[in-house]
C-alpha cells in the first residue's frame, strides 16, 4: 500500500481520550505519546508515528524515523476544559473514528487560491469544486513546554464526510513527528463513499488518491498493526 506523498496524519477522533489510549495499548502492543492541549477548543491529543509497511514491530519502545513526516493523532475532549467547546469537533462521536486526515503540500497557498478559483461562477475548468473552506491559525503547547504553530483548513460539515482532506502547514515549527515516540504500522487506508467516481475525482485533483469504494456512506476506514496485535477502524 502506498499513501499521497502529501500525506500528512490521520485524525482519530474518541469520546475519552485517556481510555481510549489504554485501548489502543491492549488492542497493538504501543501506547501513544501526549501531544498537548487546543487552548479554546476544548480538545487535546495523543500521538503515535506511522509507518506504511509494519513489518516486524516487536519492541513497544521502537521509535519513527525522524525524517518521516507522518503520524496518527488521538483527538479527545480536554478534562480540563469546558466540554461545550468540543462539542463541535466531536459532533456524533461515540467510538473511535477516523474522522479526517490531513496533507501538506509543497505551496499550502496556491493550493488553496486554486480550490477557491474552482468555486467561481467563471470557472470553466474540469477539475471538480473543491471547497476546502477557510484558514485557521492555530497553536499548541507540547508537554516539554515547546510551541507548535500552524495554520490549516477547516469547513463544517466536514467535506465528503471527512474523505476529502484538509491542508495543513507546519510553518517554522518542527513536525510532531520528528520526536520519538512508538509506531504502528499502516495496513490499509481506505475510504467507503455512495459517488466513487465524484470522490476519487476531488482526491486527484488535491493530489491526495487513495483508495475508494462504494458503500452506503461516506466513511474513512484504517487498519493499524502493532506488535501486539491489528485493529481495523
Amino acid at each position: 500500500m502506498s499513501l499521497p506523498p502529501d500525506f500528512d496524519h490521520l485524525v482519530i477522533a474518541v469520546p475519552n481520550l485517556a481510555q481510549s489510549v489504554e485501548q489502543y495499548h491492549d488492542l497493538v502492543g504501543v501506547k501513544a505519546i501526549p501531544g498537548g492541549t487546543h487552548p479554546g477548543l476544548g480538545t487535546a491529543n495523543a500521538l503515535l508515528g506511522l509507518k506504511v509497511e509494519a513489518g516486524s514491530l516487536e519492541a513497544e519502545d521502537v521509535s519513527v524515523d525522524a525524517h518521516r513526516d507522518s503520524y496518527i493523532e488521538i483527538l479527545g475532549p480536554d478534562p480540563e476544559q469546558d466540554p461545550a467547546l468540543a462539542a463541535s469537533r466531536l459532533a456524533g462521536i461515540t467510538e473511535p473514528t477516523v474522522q479526517r486526515w490531513a496533507i501538506h503540500p509543497a505551496d499550502f497557498d496556491a493550493v488553496v487560491t486554486s480550490c477557491a478559483r474552482s468555486l467561481q461562477p467563471a470557472a470553466h475548468s474540469k477539475e471538480p469544486n473543491v471547497d476546502l473552506g477557510e484558514v485557521h491559525y492555530m497553536s499548541r503547547r507540547t508537554p516539554e513546554g515547546t510551541l507548535l504553530e500552524w495554520r490549516l483548513t477547516r469547513r463544517a460539515p466536514l467535506a465528503l464526510g471527512g474523505i476529502q482532506p484538509f491542508l495543513i502547514d507546519w510553518k517554522d515549527s518542527p513536525h510532531p513527528a520528528r520526536q520519538p515516540m512508538p509506531v504502528v504500522g499502516l495496513e490499509r487506508f481506505w475510504a467507503t463513499s455512495t459517488d466513487v467516481d465524484t470522490t476519487s475525482r476531488v482526491l486527484r485533483s488535491l493530489g491526495a488518491t487513495i483508495e475508494v469504494e462504494a458503500g452506503v456512506t461516506e466513511a474513512l476506514h484504517a487498519t493499524l498493526k502493532g506488535p501486539g496485535g491489528s485493529w481495523t477502524i
